[in-house]
Order: C-alpha cells, then sequence, then structure tokens
C-alpha cells in the first residue's frame, strides 16, 4: 500500500474541476477523505484536515508509536467498514469513549504500552473501548480473553480450556481429539494420558 504522511491511498477518484486528478484516502485516524494527487505526493496533505482542527497545525509527535498504531487500529476497527476486522467489532456494536476520537486523549488515559511485547486489549471482549475496560496484555494473556475460547468447569472451578491444559499437562490438540472421540471437555482434561478412547 502507497503510504503519505498519515493518508493510505485507496483508489483514485476522477477529477476536480480544475482536471486535476483527486484520490481517495485512508487516514490514519479512520476517516476516508478524498484529495488532489500532487499534494499528497508532495506532501502538501497530509492527513484528512484533523492535522488542522482547533488552528493548531503541531502534531503530538507519536505519530509511528506503539501507542498510537493501537488508537489508529481501534478506530479503524469500529468505524470503517471496510475494515477486515468491522465485522468483529464495529459491525457487532463495539465502539470507544467518544473523547477517545482525540488521539490525546486516548494517550492520557491508557499510557504508553510497559514493553514492545504488550498490545491494547479489551477486559471484556464483548464491552467497549473505554477507560476502565482496556489494559496492555501480552498474547499469552489476550488468547485467553477471546469469544472463541473453551470454557470449563472442573470441580467446582471454571478456567479456560488453555488454562486448564497447562495444569494438567496436556496439549489442547490433545483435548480436543478426545472430545471428537466421545469424550467430554472435563474427561477430555482430566483423564491420564494411559487411557485411551475409542
Amino acid at each position: 500500500m502507497e503510504k503519505y504522511g498519515l493518508l493510505t491511498f485507496i483508489s483514485e477518484a476522477g477529477a476536480n474541476k480544475h482536471a486535476k486528478k483527486l484520490w481517495r484516502l485512508m487516514c490514519d485516524c479512520g476517516k476516508e477523505t478524498v484529495a488532489i494527487a500532487t499534494q499528497v505526493r508532495t506532501g502538501r496533505t497530509r492527513s484528512c484536515g484533523h492535522l488542522k482542527s482547533a488552528g493548531n497545525r503541531r502534531t503530538h509527535g507519536m505519530q509511528g508509536s506503539k501507542l498510537y498504531t493501537a488508537w489508529c487500529n481501534m478506530k479503524l476497527r469500529c468505524d470503517n467498514v471496510n475494515n477486515k476486522h468491522y465485522c468483529n467489532y464495529g459491525g457487532r456494536g463495539i465502539t470507544y469513549d467518544k473523547a477517545w476520537s482525540s488521539f490525546e486523549a486516548f494517550a492520557s488515559d491508557v499510557g504508553n504500552p510497559p514493553s514492545p511485547e504488550h498490545t491494547l486489549d479489551r477486559i471484556d471482549n464483548n464491552g467497549n473501548y473505554t477507560k476502565q475496560n482496556v489494559r496492555w496484555a501480552k498474547r499469552s494473556v489476550q488468547s485467553r480473553n477471546t469469544r472463541q475460547n473453551v470454557w470449563i468447569n472442573i470441580s467446582g472451578e471454571t478456567k479456560c480450556l488453555y488454562d486448564w491444559c497447562a495444569i494438567y499437562e496436556i496439549t489442547a490438540g490433545a483435548v480436543y481429539r478426545r472430545v471428537n472421540k466421545g469424550a467430554s471437555f472435563q474427561e477430555a482434561i482430566t483423564t491420564p494420558k494411559a487411557r485411551r478412547f475409542r
């Protein structure tokens, strides 16, 4: 994809009344815009216009950072129907705090990730992006917080499949093979490896 400042080229969009070629572009903030191609290529147009808002042309200096990328991805997933992840976010009603339309407000509430391995995660996977419902988490934690996770009760305690697998020292693949042969998840996890399921 061709990138110019905060703008990513989508397609050509005809020409204006002065016969100048127009481009359709996606801004990092999540807004789609149309601009004159030559102005984009030369750097005169660097965003959808949000950099000029409130008469302030100065930027926050965080462009390209993990924090800024997380903010852009959040907005794209929730706002842009053309985003490949929209169906799992905006498409099912997931949105974000209105104040977080401003990167500065988002940055103030969320703060920088504690390490390069941390990414933005919603604590309640069915909840919105809000100060109370987001955290920086490693992939190992996030993998236990997805809608696809299987939650299993054993002896009155509920944990996700991967946590039980770690406790009983069995792989998820082995559990699913046992389940496919007719075992319940509880049996598949807790039965010693020596026993075979037919």
